[in-house]
């Protein structure tokens, strides 16, 4: 029966391999839109970590109850079904795992594109303001 699921464990990593690479990096032209297009970017790479997290949560536990068949089993009775199983629990594993630690990355990227978005935000509202007072000063149409 274990051995069944963890046959599928290729076919649901291909299935989550390909909605992670449905998830484009946003594009905008003013700093507002970007900074949503990011929160909406990094709630999909979270969502996405969270699949693949659960995923490796579920392999290292049929992992261990491999192991603990393997251990109970003399190397005479270990079947190669049991040893291909075991590898292929260990590339599930590793894979899941490579994808976890690239969505980190792609995420703290993300999170200081914001920053330095909403920075530069905040100090246009400034040059804007200072420019709106400058027209108000020389009187060039605005008044307060």
């Amino acid at each position: 029966m274990i051995q069944r699921k963890i046959a599928g464990y290729p076919e649901r990593l291909g299935k989550m391999q390909k909605r992670y690479g449905a998830v484009f990096a946003p594009n905008a032209s003013e700093i507002s839109s970007a900074i949503k297009g990011l929160n909406a970017y990094m709630l999909q790479l979270q969502v996405n970590k969270g699949s693949f997290l659960k995923l490796k949560e579920e392999i290292e536990g049929d992992a261990a109850k491999l192991e603990e068949i393997e251990k109970s089993l003399d190397r005479a009775e270990l079947s190669e079904s049991v040893r291909l199983s075991l590898v292929q629990v260990m590339h599930a594993k590793a894979t899941a795992s490579d994808y976890v630690n690239s969505i980190d990355a792609q995420l703290d990227v993300a999170a200081v594109a914001k920053e330095k978005l909403e920075l530069a935000q905040k100090q246009k509202k400034t040059i804007d303001v200072i420019n709106l007072l400058t027209m108000i000063q020389k009187g060039d149409g605005y008044r307060l």
